[in-house]
């Protein structure tokens, strides 16, 4: 593994670690790499006990990816909540939001000394009292060897006039040992709204994820995120299965 890349990757996440995700948010780590012709069928369902209420939260996201360029991918999603209080009794799954993704690839693969890209997002939310949210990612990637590390940064905020934009970043590290089997490392973290400088509890999730091959078309991402500061819930559970064709 070349020491200067390393030394460029540790550097370029630097930035990122200043910046913080809201912990609801969708914990995937995302590719700068598109491929031309792509379409994509996923399903993500992630479980996890909100931090000091003891009501657990059960995700559903449903999202249609069509890469309609050879840098260019849009996707739909439709995003589903359900909420079980402390005390027993389940809500019934409310439909929440749309969200319109798109991701550009900023160049040729291999053409840098690290693959980059953009991520925007549109989230249209169900409720009507609620505003709009949009969120923007800058996405870097680096292989080595038989190792792929992928690097997000993360600028959201809410259109209501008022709300601060917030940050945040997710890190992956992954092990492309065969291409039914590819083991990972993620980690997901903040510090407080961007421009609030004091000092804030952390939310900070570090688990293993496996993406796992089930012939020719289905890749299962499946994973648990732990807790390793005071701010963060104990344990996330997410699971993502896709149907890729072209």
């Amino acid at each position: 593994m070349n020491v200067r890349s390393v030394l460029a990757g540790l550097l370029l996440a630097a930035p990122l670690v200043a910046m913080t995700a809201p912990a609801e948010a969708k914990k995937m780590v995302y590719s700068p790499i598109v491929h031309a012709g792509e379409k994509e069928l996923e399903y993500y369902v992630d479980w996890h006990e909100a931090k000091g209420s003891g009501t657990t939260v059960l995700g559903h996201e449903l999202e249609l990816a069509y890469v309609y360029s050879d840098k260019d991918t849009l996707a739909l999603y439709g995003v589903w909540d359900q909420q079980s209080a402390g005390g027993g009794g389940t809500d019934a799954t409310q439909f929440a939001k749309w969200k319109i993704e798109w991701i550009h690839q900023l160049f040729e693969q291999g053409e840098r000394s690290w693959d980059a890209g953009i991520y925007v997002e549109y989230q249209i939310s169900a409720d009507t009292a609620s505003a709009d949210k949009i969120e923007l990612k800058p996405l870097f990637q680096k292989s080595f060897d038989k190792l792929t590390l992928t690097l997000n940064g993360v600028l959201e905020k809410k259109l209501d006039g008022v709300s601060p934009t917030e940050g945040g970043y997710a890190a992956q590290l992954k092990w492309r040992l065969s291409p039914s089997l590819e083991p990972m490392l993620e980690l997901y973290g903040g510090v407080g709204e961007i421009g609030d400088m004091r000092y804030k509890a952390n939310t900070q999730l570090l688990g293993p994820v496996f993406n796992i091959g089930l012939g020719k078309w289905w890749v299962w991402q499946v994973g648990a995120l732990y807790g390793i500061s005071d701010a963060s819930e104990d344990l996330r559970i997410k699971s993502n299965i896709a149907f890729e064709w072209y």
